[in-house]
């Protein structure tokens, strides 16, 4: 198992390719913040190294508690420069809840998140990310605005005879921001850096009423 902290995390993810590039990770990025949107997002995505453009379609639930969210989508698996590249498949479950709202003294949400999910391409990676989101939702000249930052460990499980079976704990840290300028439209970024986690994500939240 390997600990890295935030510098290392962001060297690794410039100079090298880990085990998790093997992989799709479902989770890159997680795309959950404080006052993310419910409703239903399609997105766009770049899951990391090993994949190439993909897809995936997300539900957020909505609440003042605990929120759950669903995800599952398709991206490009490159296999290398002697094999075809494949589609890929990932999905999985989100959690999050609150730890704190904002005061004059801290300015930021704080909610816990977690997961559980999986991507199958030649491989499989499970992954179960926890950790922390920080963000705020804020109203300016009529636009509703929504940055967090979500540093968080992830439990990362391998199977498949590529690479063989194994079990990390890595790092991540995710950024997004989500803009509405209407009660109805919402559009949302994401972006991962980290142990095998170097995605985006952009999209839209489509309107429920």
């Amino acid at each position: 198992m390997r600990i890295r902290i935030v510098g290392v995390a962001l060297l690794a993810a410039i100079v090298s390719v880990s085990e998790a590039n093997a992989q799709v990770p479902w989770d890159a990025p997680l795309m959950v913040g404080p006052s993310s949107p419910s409703g239903f997002s399609i997105l766009l995505s770049d899951p990391g190294h090993s994949a190439g453009i993909g897809a995936f379609v997300h539900w957020q639930g909505g609440g003042q508690r605990s929120r759950m969210g669903y995800r599952i989508g398709l991206a490009e698996e490159h296999r290398g420069a002697d094999r075809d590249d494949q589609l890929a498949v990932f999905g999985g479950v989100d959690f999050s809840a609150p730890l704190y709202t904002h005061t004059q003294e801290f300015p930021l949400d704080l909610v816990w998140v977690a997961g559980v999910g999986a991507g199958f391409g030649d491989d499989a990676l499970v992954s179960i990310p926890f950790g922390v989101s920080f963000g705020r939702a804020l109203t300016t000249e009529g636009v509703w605005v929504h940055p967090y930052f979500t540093p968080r460990m992830v439990v990362d499980a391998f199977f498949g005879d590529n690479n063989g079976d194994d079990l990390d704990l890595d790092f991540a840290v995710d950024i997004g921001a989500d803009f509405a300028f209407s009660d109805t439209w919402a559009f949302r970024f994401g972006g991962s850096i980290g142990d095998g986690r170097e995605g985006l994500a952009i999209g839209v939240v489509l309107p429920t009423g």
